[in-house]
């Protein structure tokens, strides 16, 4: 079995690892040692499927060395349904953010793929970089997989920019209600309760509107082996 596709073993029941010994992708391989192929033809009888979180955060900073994360929101691909943490004020006047970077980690590991747009650079680097100054335990290569939407988009589409809040305004798709300006990442540094709350609804339009370019985008892209 590739090293790069194997199967998802600390979230698949002893049972399910039995299924995919005994059923052939259409390579005459077993889904153990074609996990890849499982992944894209989805066979109907399997006792499980891939689950997609879309994931988001927002910082006080582009670097983890000088920035706190503010917020993380997942939206289950399946569901819609949204799962977030908030820094509080107290942990903004302190600068630390341990206790969101564990509850993140906790999500991710929820998932067998991640969803993202510029996620690659900077939103699993920056959750990444903060997990290991904590010393929390981080998904480790290899343990799920990951698309970056911004590179789909170059690759699938003609715009003038391929920003998120771009691509939403082209398509229609409502985006960006609660913008990060100046004034709100001051009032954020200040530990205004009333900018945190607003910057967690920027990181759920963020996983929403992310969300509905990945369906309009699905039919067009090859959704690859990459890890986290």
């Amino acid at each position: 079995m590739s090293e790069a596709m194997r199967v998802p073993v600390r979230r698949v029941l002893k049972k399910d690892l039995i299924w995919f010994g005994e059923n052939f992708c259409r390579h005459g391989h077993t889904y153990l040692e074609h996990y890849s192929c499982f992944l894209m033809e989805k066979p109907s009888t399997a006792p499980m499927q891939e689950k997609i979180g879309v994931f988001d955060i927002e910082t006080t900073g582009l670097l983890a060395n000088w920035g706190i994360m503010v917020s993380w929101c997942m939206l289950d691909h399946d569901t819609g349904k949204i799962e977030y943490d908030i820094t509080t004020r107290g942990e903004m006047r302190d600068r630390t953010d341990e206790r969101i970077i564990k509850s993140a980690c906790k999500e991710l590991r929820k998932y067998d793929r991640i969803i993202g747009w510029y996620s690659s650079r900077f939103d699993i680097p920056f959750v990444r970089t903060k997990a290991l100054y904590h010393k929390i335990d981080f998904p480790a290569y290899r343990d799920l997989y990951h698309t970056d939407l911004l590179y789909a988009s170059r690759q699938k589409l003609k715009l003038s920019s391929n920003r998120l809040e771009a691509v939403c305004q082209y398509f229609e798709i409502p985006a960006k209600h609660h913008k990060m300006t100046p004034r709100l990442n001051n009032e954020l540094q200040a530990g205004k309760q009333e900018a945190i709350d607003d910057v967690l609804e920027h990181c759920k339009e963020d996983v929403w509107s992310t969300n509905e370019v990945y369906k309009m985008l699905l039919d067009h892209m090859l959704i690859t082996k990459r890890s986290i």
